[in-house]
């Protein structure tokens, strides 16, 4: 397994505007407006320097669930890769159980890393950083 880059790293927030606020002022430049993933019940944005905030939308939803019971903070770390087959290959041979797999992605639990979620990815996820 090759990983090429760090592709992001992903915050658990209550308050993403508050939070966009706080790091854009850390990182010296704004994030991008908060987008919805309704199938996800989260409202996120990824930082072009590699940093995405996610929201809970809803007090039920699995955004909410993981701040209520790990609270805020890190959650995943996402890394590109060469071959997603063969990382993908080699994650499930070290152990690690695959949640999501779809185009060139796949997600793989946090129970099993130290309790933060691993996704490889095979092509950058994060926006251009605009000058």
């Amino acid at each position: 397994m090759k990983v090429e880059k760090l592709g992001y790293v992903s915050i658990r927030v209550k308050d993403v505007k508050k939070a966009t606020a706080f790091f854009g002022k850390i990182l010296g430049t704004p994030f991008p407006e908060p987008k919805e993933m309704k199938d996800l019940d989260a409202r996120h944005t990824i930082h072009p320097l590699g940093m995405e905030l996610v929201e809970p939308l809803t007090a039920n939803g699995p955004a909410a669930r993981a701040i209520e019971k790990r609270g805020e903070g890190l959650s995943a770390i996402s890394l590109r890769v060469s071959n997603i087959d063969e990382a993908t290959a080699r994650m499930k041979a070290l152990g690690v159980r695959q949640i999501y797999g779809d185009k060139g992605v796949a997600i793989f639990h946090p129970a099993d890393a130290f309790g933060v979620m691993i996704e490889l990815t095979d092509h950058d996820l994060t926006p251009p950083i605009k000058t």
